[in-house]
């Protein structure tokens, strides 16, 4: 009887840390943080460009009539952040990246509520906090040239605050 309630101990306390992770509604996509590369690349309908040892990257995502580029980035075998970019290109000029910096900026203050902004010499950068997440919107003038990135942030990976199961987006919005 004594090694069967030592086995119930260890089984409830080596489960304690994936609740914190425990939440019926995705973070970001179809995914929440923690999750383990093969179950974030099932939850994508398509095959990554780009498989290394702490990234997947996806070159031709759709988000809001644009095509994106989405970088997973891994702690381990454990999703810890992903990011959306958009860069100027031969097709995408200056002022279409500025352009989807304010639809994504209307979309995110939809879903989250205003944000923090932050002016960075020729750019600007918005910060919204989640119980779980920590979202940035960012645009300028960087190597490549301009770009938007919009990146989402674990925060209850590696202790940090406490997960709130009970908190809702004010709106859902796909992707965002």
């Amino acid at each position: 009887m004594l090694n069967k309630s030592l086995l119930l101990l260890f089984v409830l306390c080596s489960t304690a840390p994936a609740s914190l992770f425990a939440q019926a509604l995705p973070d970001l996509r179809q995914i929440r943080w923690g999750m383990p590369r093969p179950q974030v690349r099932e939850a994508e309908p398509q095959k990554p460009t780009s498989v290394r040892r702490d990234k997947l990257v996806y070159s031709r995502i759709p988000l809001n009539d644009r095509t994106v580029g989405l970088e997973y980035d891994f702690n381990g075998d454990s999703l810890l952040s992903a990011t959306y970019y958009y860069y100027a290109t031969v097709s995408v000029t200056k002022a279409d990246v500025l352009a989807a910096f304010s639809e994504f900026e209307g979309q995110l203050t939809e879903k989250y509520g205003p944000g923090k902004p932050i002016k960075t010499g020729d750019g600007r950068q918005i910060n919204w906090l989640t119980p779980r997440t920590q979202i940035t919107l960012a645009v300028g003038n960087v190597d490549r040239g301009w770009s938007t990135e919009i990146v989402y942030l674990c925060r209850v990976c590696g202790g940090g605050p406490p997960a709130v199961t009970s908190w809702k987006a004010r709106k859902e919005i796909r992707d965002f």
